[in-house]
């Protein structure tokens, strides 16, 4: 019999997310709507992000979300240019959106107060509301997450990317993605309930791994290489599925693992096809897609380990499913390897980046 791993903070707080989005979805109804009303009336040109760790992966999916479905330039900002090398950026009529579970960044709050002065239209995605990111914005978007313990950000991402997709699916009056939204608390509860017990079994001995993930997958692909790092030691680097060919994939050798996440958009046949091509090589690719997506022959062609998913709900819900079932099994993979998740060594909770 298997020894039986213990449940960490990071896990148990991960576990919370259907609860926390389904509150946040309901109880920012008002404030998002109001907001969206004042874009439509004057739309920004252009969007820029605000963010680092996990909260700068949220910022990725902002990027996709916003220019794949509102056809908005959007970049991620570097505070540098303000905070060290004090270049002022031409922000007015803009869209800045800081995003920060702990508001405190010296560094983010900065460029914030900057763009507000500058005439941009600024939001806060905070899990603080009273926090100094939150007042430096004009409009306030909370994460209604709760507290969360554990070094390693788990619901308050999620529920980053929950607030982002309500954004853009009252900006665009999409009702389909609006009931998708409705479903999605429903499909994370799902997504906590399949086993990746295999994974956990079959990365035990790595040290390093390639994650990749293409569009709405990629910025899944980014949060699950910081946390193969930060909770388990494991070297791990996030690529596009268009990127990876281009340098990285010569480090794709006989039975290195790598990580694929899909979902059902374009992006696919390109993915299960990259899937296809790293398992010829003798590699260990593990697939995460949503049930039905790729038939039973495909998964064998693709997949060493297949890590199994709900069924597709939307391609900009699915990415959330699939960070939802990979945060317990990477916090079992880092106990299994001798590491406490919950406070890796060397860091701590909130970062002050000045």
């Amino acid at each position: 019999m298997k020894n039986k791993i213990p449940v960490t903070l990071m896990e148990q707080e991960a576990k919370e997310a259907p609860e926390v989005i389904a509150r946040q979805i309901r109880e920012n109804k008002d404030i998002i709507s109001s907001l969206c009303r004042r874009l439509r009336r004057h739309r920004p040109p252009f969007a820029m992000t605000v963010a680092r760790g996990s909260s700068d992966h949220a910022a990725t999916y902002a990027k996709y979300l916003l220019e794949t479905r509102m056809g908005m330039v959007t970049s991620g900002a570097a505070p540098s240019v303000l905070t060290l090398y004090g270049t002022q950026l031409y922000e007015k009529g803009g869209l800045v959106i800081g995003i920060s579970q702990s508001g405190k960044s010296p560094d983010i709050c900065e460029m914030m107060e900057s763009a507000r002065k500058r005439g941009a239209v600024t939001i806060s995605i905070v899990n603080h509301e009273e926090s100094p990111l939150a007042k430096a914005a004009e409009y306030v978007i909370p994460l209604r997450a709760g507290e969360e313990k554990a070094v390693a950000a788990t619901k308050s991402y999620l529920g980053s990317l929950s607030a982002l997709l309500q954004l853009g699916a009252e900006f665009l009056q999409d009702r389909e993605l609006l009931g998708c939204l409705d479903r999605l608390p429903e499909f994370l509860q799902q997504a906590l309930e399949k086993d990746w017990s295999g994974a956990v079994d079959a990365l035990k001995g790595i040290s390093d791994t390639l994650v990749i993930g293409r569009g709405y997958g990629y910025p899944i692909a980014q949060e699950a290489a910081l946390k193969f790092k930060e909770t388990a030691s494991v070297h791990a680097e996030a690529f596009s599925g268009a990127e990876v060919l281009h340098g990285p994939f010569a480090l794709v050798k006989k039975d290195y693992p790598v990580l694929l996440f899909m979902q059902g958009d374009s992006s696919l046949p390109g993915m299960i096809d990259l899937g296809k091509e790293i398992k010829a090589l003798g590699a260990f690719p593990l697939v995460a897609a949503p049930a039905g997506l790729i038939s039973e022959e495909e998964i064998k062609k693709t997949a060493e380990v297949y890590l199994p998913l709900p069924e597709a709900l939307s391609p900009l819900c699915d990415p959330l499913m699939a960070i939802q079932a990979f945060y317990p099994m990477v916090a079992r993979f880092a106990v299994s390897r001798g590491y406490n998740p919950d406070s890796p060594e060397h860091l701590k909770k909130i970062t002050e980046t000045i």
